[in-house]
């Protein structure tokens, strides 16, 4: 049977696994977020054939009706608009990268009718 854990004991088992060349716990959850928030924003790309939708990364009204008319993102499957094209390439060039779970489309998912 499962249990569960006290902070502590989650947080000795973290270090343990970072100390043996594993992800720890906080890794791992960010890891599963990403990939979560990665799996939305590519299903949310099978609907933006099919309708005029906000940008699904900065959430701003910016996109051309014809999906790829816009930047294809480097993060997900999608399109979205140039701005944020662009930024993606400048992060890419400095090594930093915004997390996917701070995408519009996966912090307000009704407005792009993902709820």
């Amino acid at each position: 049977m499962s249990r569960d854990w006290t902070k502590e004991e989650l947080q000795a088992a973290s270090k343990a696994m970072a100390a043996a060349g594993n992800m720890s716990y906080e890794e791992f959850c960010e890891k599963l977020n990403e990939m979560t928030a990665k799996m939305l924003i590519e299903r949310f790309a099978k609907k933006q054939r099919g309708g005029n939708y906000p940008c699904p990364c900065c959430g701003f009204e910016k996109m051309n009706s014809d999906p790829v008319r816009n930047a294809l993102s480097r993060r997900a499957n999608v399109y979205v608009c140039d701005e944020c094209g662009t930024v993606e390439a400048m992060e890419d060039y400095f090594g930093k990268e915004q997390s996917l779970t701070d995408w519009a489309v996966v912090m307000n998912p009704e407005s792009f009718d993902m709820a």
